[in-house]
């Protein structure tokens, strides 16, 4: 008891009520250190309760957080799935026009087309109709003559 600053009680000797009185200890140093005790207990309390609201609203955001990020992650999956097909499509359409591409006459094949043309010179071909129109025209002048 003394550790908590109640003195001890004085010694009795053989008998309760010999003219004695009882001695009641003071209890005042002992009521206060419980007042302290409380309102620090208190104190603590509303600590703890603050610090476990905070986690409460630190939690709710990250589900919050996470949610978006899963859409997020989920949209963004989905347009690089969209990417690949438009590229594959791009890749085969490419192919495409390179197998087109070879078929078509190259440049060599043009110039030695271009040399014959030239040497032909087909705009001074005359048509059949032509041809007979100038095979009549003449006759006509030999049966004038």
């Amino acid at each position: 008891m003394e550790e908590l600053g109640i003195p001890p009680a004085p010694k009795q000797h053989a008998g309760l009520f010999r003219g004695q009185k009882p001695v009641q200890a003071d209890i005042s140093p002992f009521s206060e250190d419980i007042g302290n005790l409380s309102r620090r207990l208190r104190v603590l309390e509303e600590s703890f309760t603050n610090l476990r609201r905070v986690l409460q609203v630190t939690e709710q955001n990250m589900l919050d957080k996470n949610r978006i990020f899963t859409t997020e992650i989920r949209t963004i999956v989905s347009d690089i799935s969209d990417m690949k097909k438009e590229i594959n499509d791009i890749k085969e359409k490419i192919m495409e026009l390179v197998k087109e591409l070879q078929t078509a006459a190259k440049r060599d094949e043009v110039k030695v087309l271009e040399k014959y043309i030239n040497l032909w010179n087909p705009v001074k071909f005359v048509t059949q109709n032509e041809v007979e129109q100038i095979v009549k025209e003449m006759l006509d002048r030999e049966k004038e003559k």
